[in-house]
């Protein structure tokens, strides 16, 4: 399921990511979780698996790479409030690095 959608300009629309933000804080919380790791491995970010240090150990981590983008970063603010956020959050570096759980959690 792809909540967000691009404008003209590529940029994610206010309603997908209002939509985007109701989902996630919806009462389903399979379809907020698949939401998520949908948001973070979209097209409009450098995304995709890869291994990381976290809390000194080599760990499998999907990452979300916003690259200064206001587009990338308007998603990472809506993403920011989901409730799960920081168990699925292994790693933040500044400048827009994100580094999340590999796969769903059960």
């Amino acid at each position: 399921m792809k909540i967000i959608e691009l404008d003209d300009d590529g940029y994610p629309t206010e309603e997908s990511l209002d939509e985007l933000l109701e989902v996630l804080n919806g009462k389903d919380i399979d379809l907020a979780h698949e939401s998520f790791f949908d948001a973070i491995t979209g097209k409009y970010a450098i995304t995709g698996p890869t291994t990381v240090d976290v809390r000194g150990e080599p760990t499998e981590v999907l990452q979300f790479h916003t690259e200064g983008w206001s587009g990338n970063e308007a998603i990472i603010s809506i993403l920011k409030q989901y409730r799960l956020w920081d168990l699925l959050l292994e790693r933040m570096d500044s400048g827009g690095h994100y580094y999340f759980k590999s796969q769903k959690m059960k």
